[in-house]
């Protein structure tokens, strides 16, 4: 064989082992691609499953929430109302006018009004034409007259409303954060702060505080977390004994609100 012939031969099996090589890349790259498209496709399945039990669950808690309002608004408070007009009918004139009679009519028709605001408030419904901002300056005013606590209010006004689901749940959020600072921590100034789109809350009370690192009975706080994760917010809680209690209701979207309560 000539030094040419080798010459070529050698060229030949050169080109043949880097064709080789590169079609073996060539393979390992497709492989690799379609693993990196089947974890993807994966990925995609498990966001889009997530989605859809975040949804069913937002769905089933707003149902809840309806029918519970309806219940309130139509059954109870016709009860209330048959209550009302049998005692009324029945008392005599001189019997209306005793201190603790009327002090008990009195509380029958304030029972009256609370159940069917209630049942205005958990009815989605009633979200279309009341806004969140709206709806807490309500609802403070109401605690001022009641005398339970001193209620202020720092309400953004100008913001757009956020989407029914999201003020019905923030809405039930906070009447849970306020009764509880009424009922356990003795707070005598409670400070409810709404600002920015989508808006932030923020409860901030001057009770007595707690450790909440210590072990707790009862699902409340835990309940609180569950239904704001329902509509894409994480729910904080700052605490200590001696210290009151501060709750942040913030949404977790891509888009931050404009301001954050206190900042």
């Amino acid at each position: 064989m000539s030094d040419a012939d080798l010459y070529i031969t050698v060229i030949v099996v050169s080109l043949s082992l880097l064709a080789l090589t590169a079609i073996l890349f060539l393979v390992m790259v497709a492989g690799a691609n379609r693993r990196h498209r089947h974890r993807a496709e994966l990925a995609e399945l498990h966001l889009r499953r997530d989605a859809e039990l975040r949804r069913a669950e937002r769905e089933a808690t707003e149902h809840t929430l309806t029918e519970v309002g309806r219940e309130l608004h139509d059954n109870v408070g016709q009860l209330l109302t048959v209550a009302q007009v049998g005692l009324l009918d029945h008392l005599e004139e001189g019997a209306k006018g005793h201190p603790r009679v009327a002090t008990a009519l009195e509380a029958l028709d304030q029972g009256m009004e609370e159940v069917r605001r209630l049942g205005r408030s958990l009815n989605r419904d009633h979200w279309q034409q009341l806004g969140l901002a709206r709806a807490l300056e309500l609802e403070a005013t109401r605690l001022e007259r009641l005398g339970k606590a001193r209620v202020l209010a720092h309400l953004d006004t100008m913001s757009p409303d956020p989407p029914p689901d999201v003020k019905t749940i923030l809405f039930r959020a906070f009447q849970e954060v306020v009764a509880n600072a009424l009922r356990h921590s003795g707070a005598r100034t409670i400070t409810i702060t709404l600002r920015g789109a989508p808006p932030t809350l923020q409860l901030q009370d001057d009770g007595r505080g707690f450790d909440p690192a210590a072990p707790r009975g009862g699902s409340g706080l835990t309940n609180i977390r569950t239904r704001c994760g329902l509509i894409g917010y994480t729910a904080t809680l700052s605490t200590a004994p001696g210290k009151g209690c501060t709750w942040t209701f913030t949404p977790t979207s891509a888009h931050a609100p404009s301001g954050s309560p206190g900042g």
